[in-house]
């Protein structure tokens, strides 16, 4: 604030200080209420009302220290702007302490009508405020202490208030601290501000430009306050994402857990009924039955598998592709049809390359598993190759098949969750999608090149490591 009157230059430049911190105003106000409506926190309904107040001050402010003089104006659209001013101010506080109130108890603290009364009451307040001593040129002191000083002192009071209570909430994080800090903060400059006015009523000088350079400090405590909030919701969001993907992490392997187990009895008990049951209509029951059973199991486990990869944190070692490959060809030779596929592949000691061993299996298991369970066993030749190319930054995979092929218009679709190109498909529409999940974590990238009754060719690559 600027209470020592006669500088031009100090007028332009606390003028362009009100402006920024009319421009920063409204921006807290627009956040405030963003964050209010995105994460229905309703105390910073308050605070954006609040904020919309200190704006409307901020731009009335100016307007009297230029146009009007209050040292000797009485005129009624002086007083008008004077009471406006010092409302704003006034309102401002009040919907920051309903925001608190809010904050502490979680609900409403003061109803709809109580707020009616709060804001008529400082209507009232401020009004009188305005009207005492007006038509009394010399009694300029007293009006500098009711229309500023008290206003100075109410405010840091209030900031100073608010801080203590946050402090009091012990909220972890840094964007909470920086909040509460900035408010405190900007209580002291508020006490700076009535002790200029104290000693300008005591006669004591006081460089008019000192003010000027609380100005800037006003500017900088202000935007603490906004980017403070914004970091706080941010963490506050983050910590609460964290504990829903954990909570969520717990409930699929519990889920998965325990669903898996009555799959796995109703396999068994399906297996020694077809041993006992001598009837072809009942065998055909069961055979459903297992198939059924068996399609659930393999849902559930690739859902357990795409957490795994999603989660897994990565542990570059060095990778023997040899082995690697091995450890599929040993998971996959007892699916349906995989005996009658001839693999394609010369064994190198040199395939060696640095990635993680978890998702690089991932990766290749589910290409090769996809190829066998969509491959034309009745074909005179069926097959599946596996080429691996080292280069100089990367490695490619190349995994060919000459099975069903996938069609022209479903190729862009085949990577998306769920995704089954067919309905006589019985995959779960997870495969690809987990792979592509796993190649994003490695940092590598995935292309098909494919034609329906001719086979298809994958080709990833991934970065040495």
């Amino acid at each position: 604030m600027r209470y020592n009157i006669g500088l031009d230059t100090l007028d332009t430049v606390l003028t362009i200080g009100y402006f920024a911190q009319f421009i920063l105003a409204v921006l807290l106000a627009y956040i405030f209420n963003l964050y209010y409506k995105t994460f229905k926190i309703n105390f910073l309904s308050d605070w954006s009302i609040g904020w919309i107040f200190y704006a409307l001050a901020m731009v009335i402010y100016p307007i009297i220290m230029v146009v009007f003089n209050w040292k000797t104006s009485s005129s009624p659209i002086g007083l008008a702007t004077s009471l406006a001013a010092l409302l704003f101010s006034y309102c401002h506080i009040f919907a920051m302490l309903c925001g608190l109130s809010m904050m502490d108890s979680g609900k409403n603290a003061l109803s709809k009508n109580l707020k009616i009364v709060g804001y008529l009451g400082i209507f009232v307040f401020s009004l009188i405020c305005v009207l005492l001593y007006s038509q009394s040129p010399p009694d300029y002191k007293s009006r500098l202490f009711l229309r500023i000083g008290l206003k100075d002192i109410i405010t840091s009071v209030a900031y100073l208030f608010v801080a203590a209570k946050l402090v009091g909430r012990k909220t972890p994080g840094v964007g909470f601290k920086l909040m509460t800090t900035s408010i405190f903060a900007y209580g002291l400059t508020q006490a700076f501000y009535f002790g200029v006015v104290l000693a300008t009523i005591l006669n004591v000088d006081v460089n008019p430009i000192i003010p000027s350079y609380f100005n800037i400090v006003d500017l900088f405590l202000i935007s603490s306050i906004g980017l403070g909030i914004t970091i706080w919701l941010l963490e506050n969001e983050a910590s609460k994402m964290a504990k829903v993907n954990s909570e969520l992490d717990s409930f699929i392997y519990r889920t998965s857990h325990d669903l898996r187990a009555p799959i796995a009895s109703i396999l068994g008990i399906t297996n020694l009924a077809k041993m006992e049951v001598k009837d072809e209509t009942g065998l055909r029951y069961f055979d459903m039955v297992e198939s059924r059973a068996e399609k659930m199991d393999s849902v559930i486990a690739d859902i357990l598998t795409l957490a795994r990869t999603t989660k897994a944190g990565l542990k570059i070692e060095m990778i023997d592709f040899d082995k690697v490959l091995q450890e599929v060809i040993s998971d996959v030779k007892f699916n349906k049809g995989a005996k009658a596929i001839n693999l394609r592949y010369t064994p190198d000691p040199t395939y060696v390359f640095y990635s993680d061993y978890v998702q690089v299996t991932i990766i290749v298991g589910n290409l090769i598993s996809n190829a066998v369970k969509y491959h034309n066993v009745e074909q005179a030749d069926p097959f599946i190759s596996v080429a691996f190319i080292v280069k100089p930054t990367e490695v490619v995979i190349e995994i060919e098949d000459n099975g069903t092929g996938i069609a022209k218009e479903h190729q862009k679709k085949i990577f998306d969750m769920f995704f089954r190109a067919s309905t006589q498909s019985d995959g779960t529409g997870l495969g690809l999608y987990i792979v592509t999940e796993a190649i994003s974590k490695l940092r590598g990238r995935i292309t098909v090149e494919s034609e329906l009754g001719k086979g298809s060719v994958f080709r990833v690559t991934l970065p040495k490591g």
